[in-house]
This record gives C-alpha cells, sequence and structure tokens, in this order.
C-alpha cells in the first residue's frame, strides 16, 4: 500500500467519525430544544394553576427539563470539540495526502528516467568493453603495495521522523482514539547495534547515531566523525528527503536528492557508502553517485518491520568483513527468511569503476 492509499484510508475514517459525531450533535441540539420548550410550559402552567399541589408537580416537572437541557448542552459541546479535533486532523492529512500525490507521480517519471539512464549506461559499458578487447596488450609493471592498515569503519545513522504527531479524539461514549504516523526508526538503530555485538568484527564498527537530524545535524556529524558510511533512516520520495527543521516543527524540512549530494561532499573525505532505508529513495541514486561510490536505496515503499530486518542483517554482514554485494543479499535472504515483504526492494548502485563483490569496508586485522 502506498502512502497516499493509507492517508486516504485515514482520512475516510476520519470523514466516518466526522459524521458520526454531526448526528450526534443534531440529536443533542434537537433534545435540548425540545427539553427547554417543555420546561417553558410546565412554568407557564405552575403560573397559572391556583392549585399548590399542580404547582409543585409543574415546577418539579419544569426542573426535570432543565436538567435534560443541561446534559444535552454538554454533550452539544463535546461534539463540537470533537468535531473540530478530527477537522484539524482533516486538514493535516489532506495536506500531506497532496505531497504524496505529488511524490508518486513524480516517481512514475522517475523511474521512466531511470531505466532510460540504465540503458545507457549498458550500452557505454558495452562499447568500452568492445574497445578494449579492440586494444593490443600493453605491458603492465606491477608495484606491491602495502595493505590497508585496519580502521574503524565509521557509520554515521541518520534518523528522522518529523509526521510522528498524534491526535487524541475521545468519542460521545468517552473512549479515546488516536491518530498519527509513526516510524519506528529508534528501533531500528537498537537492532542495527545489537546486531552488530554478535558480529566477528564489532570491534572493527563504530555507529554513530543523530536523531531528529536536520541539514545542519548531518553537516556536523560529516565534520566530527568522517564517516565511511551515511545511513538514513525516515521518510523520502521520488524527489527527496524529509528531515526535521530547524524550527522542530510536524511538518519537517523537504531535501532534495541533489542537495543532499552536495551536503556530502561538502567534505574532504565524503563517504563511500550511503544507504537510504526508506520509501522510494533509490530514484536520488542517479545525484548521489556523483558524491559517494555507490548507493543503496528502496526502489518502492517499504515497511517498517522490513526495513528494520534489512538494516540489521545488512551491517551485522559489513562487520563479519564480508563484501557489499554479500551483505546486501544477506539481508534480502533474512527478509526472506522471516517471511517479510519487500525483500526486491533494496537495490544497490554503484560508479562504473567499482566492483561491488570486491568492496570490502571492514578490513579484519592481519
Amino acid at each position: 500500500m502506498t502512502r497516499s492509499d493509507t492517508l486516504r484510508s485515514e482520512l475516510a475514517r476520519l470523514q466516518n467519525r466526522k459524521a458520526t459525531l454531526a448526528g450526534d450533535l443534531a440529536k443533542a441540539e434537537k433534545d435540548a430544544t425540545a427539553a427547554r420548550e417543555s420546561a417553558r410550559k410546565k412554568r407557564e402552567q405552575a403560573g397559572r394553576s391556583k392549585s399548590a399541589s399542580t404547582v409543585r408537580s409543574s415546577l418539579s416537572a419544569a426542573e426535570r427539563e432543565d436538567k435534560k437541557v443541561a446534559a444535552a448542552e454538554s454533550k452539544i459541546a463535546k461534539a463540537r470539540k470533537d468535531i473540530a479535533m478530527i477537522d484539524k486532523s482533516i486538514a493535516t492529512k489532506t495536506k500531506s495526502l497532496r505531497s504524496a500525490e505529488d511524490n508518486e507521480r513524480r516517481s512514475a517519471e522517475s523511474k521512466q528516467k531511470q531505466a532510460d539512464s540504465r540503458r545507457r549506461r549498458e550500452q557505454r559499458t558495452h562499447a568500452q568493453e568492445i574497445a578494449r578487447l579492440g586494444t593490443p596488450p600493453t605491458q603492465i609493471r606491477y608495484v606491491e603495495v602495502r595493505p590497508p592498515e585496519p580502521e574503524k569503519l565509521r557509520v554515521l545513522y541518520v534518523t528522522a521522523n518529523p509526521e510522528a504527531t498524534e491526535e487524541t479524539v475521545t468519542t460521545p461514549d468517552g473512549t479515546e482514539q488516536r491518530f498519527g504516523t509513526w516510524l519506528r526508526v529508534d528501533q531500528e538503530v537498537r537492532q542495527v547495534r545489537q546486531a552488530l555485538r554478535g558480529s566477528k568484527y564489532r570491534d572493527l564498527v563504530q555507529v554513530d547515531h543523530a536523531p531528529a537530524a536536520t541539514v545542519n545535524d548531518l553537516l556536523d556529524g560529516l565534520n566530527d566523525h568522517r564517516p565511511h558510511i551515511v545511513h538514513f533512516s525516515g521518510h523520502a520520495g521520488s524527489d527527496g528527503l524529509l528531515m526535521e527543521n530547524e524550527a522542530g516543527d510536524e511538518d519537517g524540512a523537504g531535501v532534495t536528492f541533489e542537495l543532499l549530494a552536495r551536503v556530502l561532499g561538502a567534505t574532504d573525505e565524503p563517504p563511500r557508502l550511503l544507504v537510504l532505508n526508506a520509501c522510494e529513495s533509490l530514484a536520488g541514486a542517479g545525484d548521489m553517485l556523483q558524491t559517494v561510490l555507490a548507493v543503496i536505496g528502496m526502489s518502492d515503499t517499504i515497511d517498517d518491520t522490513s526495513a528494520i530486518v534489512f538494516a540489521s542483517a545488512f551491517y551485522s554482514a559489513i562487520a563479519s568483513a564480508q563484501s557489499l554485494a554479500s551483505a546486501l543479499e544477506q539481508a534480502k535472504v533474512q527478509m526472506l527468511a522471516a517471511a517479510l515483504d519487500g525483500s526486491e526492494l533494496p537495490e544497490l548502485r554503484i560508479r562504473d569503476d567499482v566492483d561491488p563483490a570486491a568492496l570490502v569496508l571492514v578490513t579484519p586485522p592481519a
């Protein structure tokens, strides 16, 4: 189910709830009017009667009607308050729906562009191979290269969930219903760290978490940690990511993939790998490869549980000194083994001169 489908379902539920409350409001207003009129008539009757018992009986009946008026007015006030809360939630969801529909429309266009780009890349690779085969062999001078010194793999784990807000609506019977959008990004980070603790070379992986991150937080993380991997977990669409804004309000700040690529490149040591654990994030791979060697993104919408299993399995493999290609395959296999949807969604995009089967990000000690 796409994000727009989810929002339409939530809007339909809210509209149904509003219609029910509107019916309750109309009934309460009708009851209040009837009780008020009945109380007036009873008092007029008491005023005309000369019988003491009739006066007492009429006034007592009028007081009972007054209590009915008070009860009805209380229901009216509560129904109006509940309707106002639902109207506010409907407005927010409607705004989000328009944004989601725009993203999905652009996603379709982006997928076509990706297909065209992939075809051109395949044609270029084919042409390069033909040229290579037609070039006479040259003498190669072999140089002994010192193996790299073991170094901790630094991972900057960036999470943002600006739409993690909720509203509580109280129904006439006193029960409460919560409406909102949540992503379990903190649970994802916890599961990744737990998976790393069980990995062979866990001491060679360092994870630094930037929660509720803004663009400025990302820049600070690049400067402070010089990460080899930048991992983003949160909302995304075909045109970019949704991060927190500096004001801290619930709408967040849209970050285009072009801007994200410039942010990652605005450092002397850009990351080698970018992981976008967010819906439809594969659309930004072309822009990202201008800065990083490799990008892993999601080709469509992925649910929370699948995203968490993918991330924990991927970093467990990376911390076992598996290649990038093998780590991605292990993550997909783990999703299949857990009978989760979306094992086909994580996809790798790399530069033409990079072999994912040879790219090992954790170097074990000699």
